[in-house]
């Protein structure tokens, strides 16, 4: 079992320095503590130099350590108080006490799972930017029921239907062929003997134009 050194009380101890300015700071223990995520009983401690109450080995001096940087003290000034307030006897013997984290280390965690959110938002912007872009300049999809292609007919007029986006615009002929809220549209084309090209275009305000050619046959 890990003993310590009971430091006796003094207005020059780590603890005091700490438990001065956080008052001046106008910070109270119970808020601190929470800020540090630490119980407020080691704060307490740490106030009091009583770092013989505080768990044994690393958690000791990172308590210490963050809380002193939580108040703005220079890292140098924190390691030397370490050095000469926060004496642990036995300390080769504990393997965790050998161990100190750096503030790189204490935050690496947090930091990579920071990372990899940002960057899936990041993915995440760039996906939904990608597919508006698409949206906006990409052709409409343009799809005709009838008529088939090559088609023979002996009548004087045929039925155009189709389906393309809401927001298009389309036009059989030349002529403007208005479409439902679900895209779809149906006209009735005029139609003359031989040969006759029917030229269906869909396009977005922004877009580049969806056309299909069908050639009717009347005979």
């Amino acid at each position: 079992m890990t003993e310590f050194i009971k430091k006796s009380l003094n207005h020059d101890g780590l603890g005091s320095k700490l438990k001065e300015v956080r008052e001046l700071k106008k910070l109270s223990p119970e808020l601190v503590a929470k800020k540090l995520n630490i119980n407020l009983k080691y704060l307490l401690d740490i106030e009091d130099d009583r770092f013989d109450r505080l768990p044994a080995g690393l958690y000791s001096k990172n308590y210490v350590k963050e809380y002193a940087k939580l108040l703005g003290f220079p890292s140098v000034e924190i390691k030397k108080w370490l050095k000469h307030n926060l004496e642990l006897v036995n300390e080769n013997n504990d393997p965790f006490s050998q161990k100190v984290l750096s503030r790189k280390q204490f935050i690496a965690f947090p930091r990579i799972i920071k990372n990899v959110l940002l960057s899936l938002l990041f993915l995440a912007c760039l996906l939904y930017l990608g597919s508006y872009f698409k949206k906006i300049v990409f052709p409409p999809k343009l799809e005709i029921y009838q008529p088939d292609k090559n088609l023979k007919i002996s009548g004087n007029s045929i039925e155009v239907t189709g389906k393309t986006e809401t927001e298009a615009e389309v036009q059989i002929n030349g002529e403007t062929v208005l479409n439902n809220n679900n895209g779809y549209f149906s006209t009735n084309i005029n139609l003359k003997k031989g040969v006759n090209n029917i030229l269906i275009k869909a396009q977005k305000k922004y877009s580049s134009e969806s056309t299909v050619l069908r050639q009717i046959l009347v005979e």
